[in-house]
């Protein structure tokens, strides 16, 4: 590999040597050191092809003489004789000159930025936040400081459980892993004296209590309000009397099942999107800044609008801040239309089972669902009810309640 770039630059001849003794030229070459390759016999027969250096040919130009031969050059090849075939373009090669500096000067940037492991944050977010930290499309890699990101990251968004920001060639890519959100919304208190009550009307299906006094049995009706886990503890003597009173901050899982309904009505009648076949392309040249409309901008009064961004990347990971936008246009026009029995009830069956997955995103199992749907010529309705069973507790400071005396007992 290195040979042959040597011979590159140094430039060497693709030539045919014919004459009376051909092969005595051949061994005279060998004799003083003068490099030949690719040797073969011509077509002709009579002679031979092969490659010699500049200087190989010139130091052998006796030996053509003595051994009575010729040489006719087919080819000349390197850069010597390529610099010397365009020597009146110097502006060719001053420009080769300047665009190899301006990639090595875009090399220094980061014209991409790649987000990726999005979820409850999404990718206009964090690039919002990049914005911000002054990291953003255009900025200095070596002012880049990628731990110093990821720590960032972690600190400004409690979602966030993990980072990784690199750089490739004038890429920046951010990997997030997100934490999942806590079920449990209301944090337990620490101390105080507090209560857990139902958050909504419910029937209680089950109840587990790590510290107070339950109110409530599995099967019980509570309304919103009621306590189900009491902060006040009985201190019981031998008589069965309240002897003492102690107030905690309860703690304990309660889970209710509650009733949802769901109510929804379509028209049958409806605006049909059909598309025209009217459909236009145009595009746009962007470099940096600078914006160059490519062909004639068409609009519609309705269509719909495909935009795609294509970032020149000369190598992997190695993009420069050029971009062409393609945006296409697809005219359409509304037209009044009726769905059929069979489509109407399909969307309704959609909506219905859209309420029902809510509920399942949310790990809320679904104990009974019900759902009845009804379709006239003007409208379908459906009409749905489901019982689920959901955590019902919530917290509230708890009431003190004075404990008898023995003279309230005397007294009554």
């Amino acid at each position: 590999m290195l040979l042959s770039v040597l011979k590159l630059v140094h430039g060497y001849l693709q030539v045919t040597l014919t004459g009376r003794a051909p092969e005595r030229f051949l061994n005279f070459c060998v004799r003083r050191d003068i490099l030949i390759w690719n040797l073969s016999p011509n077509k002709a027969g009579d002679g031979y092809d092969f490659c010699i250096s500049r200087k190989g040919l010139l130091a052998a130009e006796d030996l053509l003489q003595r051994t009575q031969t010729t040489v006719k050059i087919k080819k000349k090849c390197g850069l010597p004789y390529f610099l010397h075939r365009y020597r009146a373009r110097k502006l060719f090669f001053i420009g080769i000159g300047l665009c190899l500096l301006l990639l090595w000067n875009c090399s220094k940037y980061v014209w991409k930025i790649e987000i990726n492991g999005t979820s409850e944050l999404s990718e206009d977010m964090i690039q919002t936040w990049l914005d911000e930290q002054g990291r953003t499309y255009g900025t200095r890699k070596s002012a880049v400081d990628c731990a110093a990101l990821e720590r960032a990251l972690r600190n400004d968004f409690e979602t966030v459980a993990w980072t990784s920001v690199k750089l490739e060639g004038t890429k920046m890519t951010v990997d997030i892993q997100e934490s999942l959100p806590e079920t449990d919304t209301s944090a337990v208190p620490e101390s105080g004296e507090w209560d857990i009550v139902a958050s909504e009307d419910a029937r209680i299906a089950s109840i587990f209590t790590r510290r107070g006094t339950p109110q409530v049995e599995k099967g019980m009706t509570v309304s919103k309000g009621a306590v189900l886990i009491s902060g006040r503890l009985d201190i019981i003597d031998d008589n069965g009397e309240i002897a003492e009173q102690h107030y905690v901050a309860s703690d304990g899982d309660v889970t209710g099942i509650v009733t949802r309904d769901y109510e929804a009505s379509l028209p049958r009648d409806y605006q049909n999107k059909i598309y025209t076949g009217q459909e236009h392309t145009n595009y746009l040249l962007q470099i940096g800044k600078v914006q160059l409309p490519i062909g004639k901008k068409v609009s519609y009064s309705a269509c719909e609008t495909l935009v795609s961004d294509h970032q020149l990347e000369i190598l992997p990971g190695f993009y420069l801040p050029v971009h062409l936008f393609t945006t296409t246009r697809r005219a359409y026009v509304y037209r009044p239309d009726t769905y059929s029995k069979e489509e109407v009830e399909q969307h309704a069956r959609s909506g219905w089972e859209l309420f029902l997955e809510k509920f399942t995103q949310k790990g809320i199992p679904i104990i009974v669902k019900n759902v009845k749907i009804e379709t006239n010529e003007k409208n379908c309705v459906v009409r749905g009810t489901i019982e689920a069973e959901i955590p019902l507790g919530t917290y509230a400071p708890t009431q003190h309640v004075e404990a008898p005396t023995q003279e309230d007992d005397v007294t009554q």
